[in-house]
């Protein structure tokens, strides 16, 4: 998912709530890379910042991740939107934060990056199933 992509789906998963836009727009870009920068440490257990490893700034920028741990992104920007409001807005969070810590601990206990087989393709995680493309 691009990044455009990401901000769409946080505003979908906040049902477009026009309360929610004034805590939607001015941060969703830092939420979302809060989310990136915590998936890349468990991702890469070396991660030191390089322009590898650099902020989706452009609504065309991708995360270097797989593919299936991009929507995970979208999911820790919703629950930092959620985060701040009213209580009923935080209990609508909460799903999402602990989808977003599910990942991380599942992509821990697979070895990130480093769970890669010889040829360079990733292992199978044995955790996930039905891993969406």
């Amino acid at each position: 998912m691009t990044l455009l992509e990401l901000k769409e789906q946080v505003m979908f998963q906040t049902n477009n709530d026009p309360e929610d836009i004034e805590d939607y727009l001015p941060h969703v870009d830092d939420y979302i890379n809060e989310g990136y920068d915590r998936l890349i440490k468990v991702w890469d257990k070396a991660h030191i910042y390089t322009e590898a490893y650099a902020p989706l700034r452009e609504d065309t920028d991708e995360p270097i991740t797989p593919k299936w741990t991009h929507r995970y992104l979208a999911d820790w920007a919703t629950w930092l939107v959620y985060r701040n409001g009213n209580p009923q807005k935080q209990q609508r969070g909460y799903a999402y934060r602990n989808s977003f810590e599910e990942m991380l601990a599942k992509v821990a206990d697979e070895g990130g990056a480093a769970g890669l087989n010889a040829d360079g393709t990733q292992k199978q995680y044995k955790h996930f199933i039905n891993i969406p493309e």
